[in-house]
């Protein structure tokens, strides 16, 4: 962990806040990566859980470890699932568009 600073108290109590949602979660600055990263005590080989994918540390992250939980799987799963649908079909639009432009 000599790479990484455990991250205990901050101005907006993120990492308390984090705890609220799961007593094992806590929170590490990677300063080899320049990240955010959540942490899960209760894992068994790695304690690492996420990257938080953003430059400061606010409520984002605490809205990140809430819908990313295990028991949100399904949910998250769906969404993703949704999202990818929506831009496959964007996707093909944009490419019969292109080809329209082309055959006239």
């Amino acid at each position: 962990m000599k790479d990484q600073i455990l991250l205990e108290g901050d101005p907006f109590y993120i990492a308390e806040r984090i705890k609220e949602i799961d007593e094992n979660y806590f929170l590490v600055f990677n300063k080899k990566r320049g990240v955010f990263e959540l942490h899960n005590s209760s894992q068994r080989s790695s304690t690492f859980a996420l990257t938080i994918p953003y430059d400061t540390l606010d409520e984002r992250a605490i809205f990140l470890a809430r819908k990313t939980r295990r028991e949100n799987i399904d949910k998250l799963i769906e969404e993703m699932d949704k999202e990818n649908e929506l831009r496959t079909k964007n996707l093909v639009k944009r490419a019969a568009e292109q080809i329209q432009e082309v055959i006239e």
